[in-house]
């Protein structure tokens, strides 16, 4: 079925066979949302494409809220294998709505809106989520060193000083009260919020609660990215909900402004990602505003050294609608054009690219892992069924990246010779070149990424390093040793060496000039760049599988359980 038939036969499931349906929104996520209609009945249906989204935590949440008296939409019907919902229509009364045509309202509402914090913050402890501890939220803050940064610059932030700012913030996130913590629904602003008729608090998105500090969904309604809050009615809120809940106004105001930071540093880099990665500027517009609440939280002094990194490191531009300068690289190589003769019988049937480990196709791990760090074109080069992957393609989901193939049908390439057919495709800048039976996972920064971040113009190749004892499912002697600017040498004649090659690499173009037509393997323009003094490496910081055999997909399976 098409998604607009799996949604006409959910409706008939639900008992609303030929029901109007008109098109109500979609948001910063894959969900989208409709009107329903049916005589005098009204619904809303939320669809949430199930390779994107889960809708089990919006309907644990929903009924967790209305259990204690919070007004969230009662589910009517639900399909989550589908991603589908259907929910309650809680009307058009967006707070945002509301108060662009009755400004004067604004305190009323907030306070309202506060009572439900305050009630929220009353009743039992849900416990079905994760926590919103240190590590999430410095991930959420790496949003702005490796998004935003680089699309304001044009230059990704060096490692070195990626780590300083995020250890100033584990300095700072330390100073936070987390005794009295509470459900955090966490995009509590005036775009989720409703003016019911009869005075409650609709709810709308709250999908992604967690446990954390009760300040923090305060800072999502008073430093609201898509309105101004008079600064009047932010400080009476701040200081009616700390009296409310008994709480130190200075203490509170602290974590009030360590928080707001935080926050305001995330949708910054959210901002960027969703113009760089999705295609989404127009929440660019919305940028100095964010800036502009982010520098009155930096006005407290436990933020101070935050701000002193933000005042070096970041041009004076923060009032303007950011004007992104792509990441580069963005483009990239897969080789799925191999037999797969080590994977057989299983690739008797289908290219070894296709093969799943932990339910999902080798070849859609790495597509979603370029999708993430933002690259914006793959080509695939294909040979064994090749059929199979036009229609894995054609399948996906995700249209991020955009893919073309290389065809090799008719005659092998081998490494070297298949990447130089793609040239064309990839363009004159540096690109990736990734092999097919690997599956990583990083610890802090996207490998992918932290490449990016260390490839410097004396570069011809840099290449992801595997420590020969980290390397499941290779149990070789190594390929290379490095100096310690990173520069790479074969092992030579040497029984063993420190690293192996991990299948991914940038590479210049440039390169495979002069090089063989037809087939020919990459390991002559390694030759080349090591004579050159041009092949360094980067050691990978996190798991990494090779998945060559049938035995080794039992095992990969296995240790990314964690078994």
């Amino acid at each position: 079925m098409t998604r607009k038939e799996e949604i006409l036969d959910f409706l008939v499931t639900a008992g609303w066979e030929g029901a109007e349906i008109t098109s109500l929104a979609g948001d910063a996520s894959f969900r989208r949302y409709d009107r329903i209609k049916m005589d005098d009945k009204h619904a809303v249906l939320m669809d949430a494409p199930p390779e994107f989204e889960d809708t089990r935590p919006f309907v644990a949440i929903a009924e967790y809220l209305v259990s204690q008296g919070l007004r969230a939409p009662v589910i009517f019907a639900k399909d989550v294998e589908r991603g589908f919902l259907l929910l309650e229509d809680l009307g058009d009364n967006l707070f945002k709505r509301v108060l662009d045509g009755e400004p004067e309202k604004e305190a009323l509402l907030y306070r309202h809106a506060v009572d439900e914090l305050v009630k929220l913050n009353h009743a039992p402890l849900y416990q079905d989520v994760s926590h919103y501890d240190q590590a999430l939220y410095l991930t959420e803050l790496a949003l702005f060193t490796d998004w935003y940064y680089p699309a304001l610059t044009g230059n990704r932030l060096p490692e070195s000083k990626r780590a300083g700012f995020l250890n100033l913030w584990k300095d700072v996130l330390g100073n936070l009260d987390h005794s009295n913590e509470c459900l955090v629904l966490r995009d509590y602003h005036a775009e989720n919020l409703l003016d019911l008729d009869n005075g409650d608090v609709g709810q709308l998105d709250f999908q992604d609660a967690v446990i954390g500090h009760s300040a923090y969904d305060l800072v999502s309604l008073l430093q609201d990215a898509r309105r101004d809050v008079d600064p009047a009615t932010e400080q009476e809120m701040i200081e009616y909900f700390a009296d409310a809940l008994n709480r130190d106004l200075d203490d509170f105001k602290r974590d009030y402004a360590i928080l707001g930071a935080q926050r305001n540093l995330k949708i910054i880099g959210i901002f960027a990602r969703l113009t760089l990665r999705d295609g989404k500027d127009h929440y660019l517009s919305l940028e100095p505003r964010v800036w502009g609440l982010l520098e009155r939280c930096l006005e407290h002094p436990i933020l101070s050294k935050i701000k002193n990194w933000l005042d070096q490191e970041t041009p004076d531009k923060r009032h303007e609608p950011l004007a992104p300068i792509p990441l580069m690289p963005n483009k990239a190589m897969i080789l799925a054009a191999g037999l797969g003769t080590r994977m057989r019988p299983l690739t008797d049937h289908m290219p070894k690219v296709l093969i799943q480990v932990a339910g999902k196709e080798m070849l859609g791990s790495t597509l979603d892992a370029l999708a993430n760090a933002g690259i914006k074109k793959a080509v695939i080069n294909k040979h064994h069924h090749a059929g199979q992957i036009d229609e894995f393609i054609e399948n996906r989901k995700d249209w991020r990246p955009v893919v073309s193939f290389s065809d090799e049908t008719d005659e092998l390439l081998d490494s070297g010779g298949g990447v130089k057919k793609a040239l064309s495709d990839l363009g004159n800048e540096p690109f990736y070149i990734f092999n097919s039976d690997m599956i990583w996972q990083s610890d802090g920064q996207d490998a992918l990424m932290r490449l990016a971040t260390r490839w410097t113009d004396e570069m011809d190749m840099l290449m992801l390093l595997i420590r020969r004892g980290e390397a499941h499912g290779h149990d070789g002697p190594g390929d290379f040793h490095m100096d310690e600017n990173g520069k790479l040498d074969w092992r030579g004649d040497d029984d063993y060496s420190d690293f192996l090659y991990g299948g991914i690499m940038i590479i210049r173009p440039e390169c495979f000039t002069d090089s063989p037509d037809g087939p020919f393997s990459l390991r002559l323009l390694f030759d080349r760049a090591v004579k050159a003094g041009k092949l360094y490496g980067m050691v990978h910081e996190g798991n990494w599988y090779h998945v060559g055999t049938t035995d080794a997909i039992a095992k990969t399976e296995k240790l990314l359980k964690g078994d």
